[in-house]
Formats: structure tokens, C-alpha cells, sequence
């Protein structure tokens, strides 16, 4: 058996990856320089720099407990990032992004040495004096007052709040502002020790009054604001527990964030674009002009070259799909691709706008190549188009991507959907028109208790509701012969309104058809609602046109690529509707939704090989057959470590591999 090549990073270092960040020690002002102006921006925050302290081992190590909440509250007190407008160049805003770790950096200096309420009293100066933000003066009374220096003033990281907590001057401000509040927050207690927040728990003395004289003393009773929740409980703790438990039965569930399943087998069944070849990473340059390539550290090398071959062959099934060149893959040769290098193993594939790669996790890449292709495509096209991020976050910037975005949000209704919309809302119409005239005449109508009159009530209700002319004023004469009064003049021009709107509703004619959302949007809500704390992710733009791309591509090519494709289908939850029903819901596109934004895509497709963006290709060349080297399949097993990956792509072996169908023969449709 030939000696198999190893497999390392390739091209242009990428850069960027979890391997070679500074999250450990926090970030300095220096690794800016390594940094992009997207990355800045990103990174630079409080967070990354001053890595949140272990409050816990602070105690443990002998601080008091109102000292370490004193420093949590100064820490806190930071602006999260820096205050960075949007005149500025990027020189500046480089500037004042290292201006701004600076700055965290001495705070987190001079906290790293309180350790007691001397300490923290002294904090003050040690931070603004020494380091010349502010200056002492002696103010026109003969106290002690603070200037402000040049360096304080439209500081990025400086705010009165900061300022506010950090200046203590006795200790009687100390314990108002830090050991009372710590006491009240329940800082540092232990979770199965904290009483729920808005709950609180007493002792009863027996000094106090019982309802039912049932309340012993020596017990402890659990209240919420001014409700008394339970009583009799034996213990403190017994009491905390409860209140703990109540609580949790009355928050919301909490939701599972969603990761497609790790596909069972990988199989594809397209023609043999390597020739029999192990694909290296020169190949990835040559042949799609990526910028580079990245490895996992924790990828062996039976693992990196099966992501190697099916990454290949995924991409030239990309490229055959859209009938576009190798050389499109890469967009100009700014895209860069990692296999298990930039991120957690248990996470989904995803892009990094700011690096401009894709990043194809060991468990869970495969699949999603294509989804995450289509976001650097997006991020691309925005480049090119002036959005600044996603083309499909402003998509009225290019038509072709407003249609796309458009249906894939709305569609017009069917006849039938616009009769039923017309019917619920002239139903609603007539029961408020129903409420409007019963308000008005029914209790002096029936208060008469005469059939003749109920019987001419309702007939002449009965016309109200058709429409018919001049009912108000029949029902303003019935009024006046049963009370004497007609009814007031405003209150009949309100049912003339009302009878306007009938008699609209019995002359209208057919409903005219309107945009409504499609079921992929409302299931993308609805997935949404049901796995994520905060929302705005699966009913997103960038998101919705992602899944949709990968339906697009699994439609349009004439064979199966599961390592392009095989999440396309996978998006599929549990959602639990007002009334307790469960309903299982599919966040992609199907049937005629799915249609309509495939041809969208067509047409998206097409307008970008108009602009010579890419290049229509309809047949995508396979590579060279070695001329001293017989095809051979990448063995599963080995000296090395068992490849992961390899073992799911073993079923394709034995598959016969089908000949490749041009898109002119074969139309994949729904």
C-alpha cells in the first residue's frame, strides 16, 4: 500500500481559530494587531479582557464577602465595550479599542489588590489619580474635589457609573452600599441555600394573626410580596426548599437548543470527481482557489483525509448543481474552509463572516456544507453590493434578493384561503355591528316583557344586519314608543355606520387575493418559540435562506450528496400550542412553497452569471487519473486511530456509482 501523505493547514493561515486566540490570558492591546476591523469590533469587549474573576475563590481565599461584591460592582460598572461612533476611521477606532483594553487592564490591576474595606477605599485613587485621569483640587469651600484631565475626558471606557461606585468615602457609605446590598442579593450563597427571587421566608413568633388560629409558633411561613404562600413549615431550610420548588413550577420550561443529528451514513452516489485520487490540500487550492485550509488538533489524519475526499466531491456536486466554475466555490479566492479546527465537536458548522470561513465540526459538518457555502455566499454578495454584513439582512438592496426573501416569507393566498378570511371577518363585523345595536335597544325592548315588541326588535335587528336603508331610524321610532325618547343624535349616527358596513358586506363581491405568510416562515416561528431564550435566530433572513438554499441544492442535483446536503431535510421539532396540542413542525420549505423559492434561487443564480459574478459551467471536470497510481478507496482502518468519519462513509463503497446526467437531461423536481 502506497504511503499515505500527511495531512496539515494549507494555503494562507487563516488565523483566528480557537487554537491560536488569547481567550485564556485575556486579550492585551498588542493582539489588536493581529485583528481585522470586523474582529476588533467583536472581541473587544470587557469580557475578553478582564476574564470575569471567581468570585467564590475570592471568599475562599479570605476576602470578606462585601469586598468581593464590591469588586463585582466596579467590574460591572465598565462599559461593556468601547464607545466608538461611526464617523470614526479605522485608525481611530484601532486606537480607541486599545486605548480601551488598556484602560480595563489597570482597573483590573489595581482591584487584583483589594482585599479588604481599606483596600477598596484606597481603590479610587489608585486607579484615577495614579494614572491621570483625574486630578486633586481644593474646591472653593476648602474640601477635597477631583478634576477631570485630559485623558478622562470622552474616555471609552470611563462612565459616572463607574466613577460613582468606585468613590467611597467613609465606612458607613461602605456598608449602605456594598454589605447591606451583598446581604439582600444573597451574594455568594449557596444555590440550594438562596431564596427565590421576589419570595421571602419568616419566622411566626406567635405574636401575629391567624385566620383560622392554626399557626403555630416556632414555624416558618413563606410569603411573595404581600401573599402568604404557606405556613407551618418546621424549618428555615424546609421553608427555602418550598419557595424553590413553587417557584420552579411556575416558570416556563425551559427550552433544548437545537443540533441536526449526526448522520447515520454519508453516502453519495455521483460521478468519481477524484479518479480514484486521495485529495490533499493542494487540491482545495488549485482546484477552487480557497485562500486556506485548517485542521482540528483532535482530527487524526484517517479523519482528515475523509474530510478531504468528501468535502471535494461535495463541492464539485455544489459546483454541478448551480452549473457554476470550481473557481466560483472560493468567491475570488476569499473564502477559506476548516475542518474541526474552530470550534466545540458537539456544535453545529458554521461561518465566521469575520474570517471568512466555513468550519465543518467532526460530528455534525457533515451535511451542512452547503448551508453554511450559502452564508458565505451572502456575506459575499454583501461585500460586493455595500450591505456591511449579510445580503440577505438588506436584501432591498439587490432585487434578485428581495424576491428571494419574499418568497420565502409570503405567498398569496388560495381562493379558498381568501373566502374563509372573509367570512371569519365579516363574522367578527356582524358581531360587533349585533353589540352596537343590542347596547343600544335590547334591555328597553325586553324590559317590556311584550312578545309584539321583542318580535319587532328582532326583525328589524335582523334587517340592521342585512343593511337595509332607514333601520336606524326605525329602530330610533320603536325607542321612542316605548320610553318616550328617540335615540341621541351621535349615538344613531354610530349605527349608521355600522349599517353602512353591512350592507358593504352583502354587495361585496369576489375577496381579492393577499400576501400572507408562508408555512416555512410560521414554522420557523414556531421553532423558534420552542428552542431559543431569546429568539430572532430560525425566523431570521440569514438563517431562512440558508435552509432553503440547501433544499434548493439537494433539489436540483440529479444524485444523492449526503455531505452536502444531508441536514437539508433535518430541521424538524415539537411545538406546544396555547391549548396543551403538541404539533410537530418542519423548518424548511415544502410542496409549492418550495417551488416558488427554488425558482427564486434560478433566477438569483442566473442574474449573478449575468454580472459575471459566476461563471455557467455545464459539465464539471473530474480530475486527472494518476498515471502510476491504480484508484483505490481509503481504507477504513488502520495502524492510526479508527476513522470516525470514514466508517460513516463506508456504505458508499459498495454503491454503484451512477453516471453523471447533465442539468439539461435532468430536472430534479418535487
Amino acid at each position: 500500500m502506497p504511503e499515505r501523505p500527511l495531512h496539515e493547514d494549507f494555503g494562507e493561515k487563516i488565523g483566528g481559530a480557537k487554537k491560536d486566540l488569547w481567550r485564556a490570558r485575556g486579550l492585551y492591546a498588542d493582539d489588536l494587531d493581529g485583528m481585522n476591523e470586523r474582529e476588533a469590533d467583536k472581541y473587544v469587549t470587557k469580557d475578553n479582557v478582564w476574564k470575569k474573576p471567581d468570585y467564590q475563590a475570592l471568599h475562599d481565599d479570605g476576602v470578606p464577602v462585601d469586598v468581593v461584591y464590591f469588586i463585582k460592582k466596579v467590574r460591572d460598572s465598565l462599559n461593556v465595550k468601547p464607545v466608538i461612533y461611526r464617523n470614526y476611521s479605522p485608525e481611530e477606532r484601532k486606537q480607541i479599542q486599545k486605548r480601551y483594553v488598556n484602560t480595563v487592564r489597570q482597573l483590573q490591576t489595581v482591584m487584583e489588590k483589594v482585599r479588604s474595606i481599606d483596600d477598596a477605599m484606597q481603590a479610587f485613587e489608585r486607579f484615577y489619580i495614579d494614572n491621570g485621569y483625574l486630578k486633586p483640587i481644593t474646591d472653593w469651600k476648602g474640601r477635597q474635589a477631583y478634576e477631570p484631565t485630559k485623558e478622562y475626558r470622552n474616555h471609552p471606557a470611563l462612565s459616572t457609573k463607574l466613577r460613582t461606585t468606585l468613590q467611597i468615602t467613609s465606612s458607613y457609605q461602605f456598608e449602605r452600599d456594598f454589605t447591606s446590598k451583598a446581604k439582600r442579593d444573597q451574594f455568594l450563597v449557596p444555590k440550594d441555600q438562596k431564596i427565590p427571587r421576589g419570595y421571602d421566608v419568616h419566622l411566626y413568633d406567635g405574636n401575629g394573626y391567624s385566620r383560622r388560629g392554626d399557626w403555630q409558633a416556632g414555624t416558618y411561613f413563606v410569603t411573595k410580596g404581600h401573599t402568604i404562600l404557606q405556613t407551618n413549615i418546621a424549618t428555615r431550610e424546609e421553608a427555602i426548599r418550598w419557595a424553590q420548588d413553587y417557584s420552579k413550577s411556575k416558570t416556563k420550561a425551559g427550552k433544548q437548543r437545537f443540533v441536526p443529528p449526526q448522520l447515520e451514513h454519508i453516502n453519495r452516489t455521483g460521478p468519481d470527481y477524484r479518479n480514484g485520487q486521495e485529495i490533499v490540500g493542494q487540491h482545495y487550492l488549485d482546484t477552487f482557489g480557497f485562500r486556506g485550509g485548517e485542521f482540528g488538533n483532535w482530527l487524526n489524519q484517517l479523519d482528515r483525509q475523509a474530510s478531504l475526499n468528501m468535502g471535494f466531491e461535495a463541492l464539485k456536486d455544489l459546483a454541478t448543481a448551480l452549473h457554476i466554475s470550481d473557481k466560483d466555490i472560493a468567491f475570488a479566492g476569499t473564502l477559506a474552509i476548516a475542518f474541526g479546527a474552530r470550534g466545540s465537536g458537539n456544535a453545529a458548522a458554521h461561518y465566521e463572516p469575520l474570517r471568512k470561513v466555513i468550519n465543518l465540526t467532526k460530528m455534525h459538518g457533515a451535511g451542512a456544507l452547503a448551508h453554511e457555502w450559502w452564508h458565505g455566499l451572502d456575506d459575499y454578495l454583501g461585500g460586493l453590493k455595500g450591505a456591511h454584513g449579510m445580503l440577505s439582512d438588506h436584501p432591498s438592496i439587490y432585487e434578485p434578493m428581495k424576491r428571494l426573501v419574499d418568497a420565502i416569507k409570503y405567498k398569496t393566498e388560495t381562493p379558498e384561503q381568501a373566502k374563509a378570511r372573509t367570512e371569519q371577518s365579516n363574522a367578527r363585523q356582524r358581531k360587533s355591528a349585533e353589540a352596537w345595536v343590542d347596547s343600544v335597544m335590547k334591555s328597553t325592548v325586553y324590559h317590556t316583557d311584550e312578545p309584539i315588541i321583542i318580535e319587532r326588535y328582532e326583525s328589524l335587528k335582523a334587517d340592521f344586519l342585512k343593511g337595509e336603508p332607514d333601520t336606524v331610524s326605525k329602530l330610533s321610532t320603536l325607542k321612542k314608543e316605548i320610553t318616550g325618547h328617540v335615540i341621541p343624535k351621535t349615538t344613531c349616527q354610530d349605527l349608521e355606520v355600522q349599517e353602512y358596513i353591512m350592507r358593504g358586506i352583502q354587495n361585496q363581491g369576489e375577496p381579492r387575493l393577499q400576501r400572507i405568510p408562508t408555512d416555512y416562515y410560521k414554522n420557523s416561528q414556531k421553532m423558534g418559540s420552542s428552542t431559543e431564550k431569546d429568539g430572532g435566530y430560525w425566523d431570521s433572513e440569514v438563517e431562512m435562506t440558508a435552509r432553503a438554499f440547501a433544499c434548493y441544492i439537494k433539489d436540483r442535483l440529479p444524485y444523492q450528496s449526503d455531505y452536502l446536503v444531508g441536514h437539508a431535510e433535518s430541521c424538524v421539532g415539537l411545538y406546544t400550542n396555547k391549548d396543551g396540542s403538541t404539533e410537530v413542525v418542519r423548518a424548511y420549505p415544502q410542496g409549492e412553497e418550495r417551488k416558488a423559492i427554488n425558482a427564486a434561487f434560478d433566477n438569483l443564480i442566473a442574474e449573478l452569471k449575468k454580472e459575471l459574478i459566476f461563471t455557467h459551467t455545464e459539465e464539471v471536470p473530474s480530475l486527472p487519473r494518476p498515471k502510476e497510481q491504480a484508484p483505490q478507496q481509503l481504507s477504513i482502518l488502520d495502524d492510526d486511530k479508527p476513522s470516525v468519519l470514514g466508517q460513516l462513509a463506508a456504505a458508499k463503497v459498495a454503491q454503484k456509482q451512477a453516471p453523471h446526467t447533465s442539468k439539461k437531461d435532468h430536472e430534479q423536481s418535487l
